[in-house]
């Protein structure tokens, strides 16, 4: 199946833009989609997930990777990898004046947890299901999956 961008379903949160190009396509055992990252921008905290592969590929600008307690800068070419269960928490930024334009890939699970070691959370995805618990294991958040489980 050819996927055009004009007909992607697509997301923005302030100053990150999304493309989800494996929805689009109807793929189902993993989700890639084209993320737009402005000058200045993080997407969020430090995570790792149990049983997600997560594949990030620069197509252009320049990306800071922030993985445990180190810090690497990517350019257009350079990838990251992080296995799933290994606890390596990790997120990136753009510290440049120029947008980043990146590829994430990562497999769809339907059960997994997401750690968040700076705040102690942790994202469960069960099935269709999703919650986020505290450090205290009391639950802060909970609802259902907007996309295929997995990938929302």
């Amino acid at each position: 199946m050819i996927v055009r961008r004009a007909g992607l379903r697509s997301g923005k949160d302030g100053d990150r833009e999304w493309l989800y190009y494996s929805d689009t396509g109807g793929l189902t055992h993993y989700g890639a989609y084209v993320e737009t990252l402005q000058p200045g921008v993080s997407p969020g905290d430090k995570h790792w997930h149990e049983k997600e592969d997560e594949f990030l590929y620069v197509l252009s600008g320049e990306l800071t990777v922030l993985e445990g307690d180190t810090e690497a800068t990517l350019h257009p070419g350079d990838a990251a990898c992080w296995p799933a269960g290994k606890p390596v928490a990790h997120t990136v930024t753009n510290r440049s004046t120029d947008p980043c334009v990146y590829l994430i890939v990562g497999t769809r699970v339907t059960h997994d947890a997401c750690h968040h070691p700076e705040s102690g959370r942790v994202l469960y995805t069960e099935g269709e299901e999703w919650r986020i618990e505290g450090a205290d294991g009391k639950v802060l958040k909970s609802g259902r999956c907007k996309s295929p489980p997995g990938r929302d």
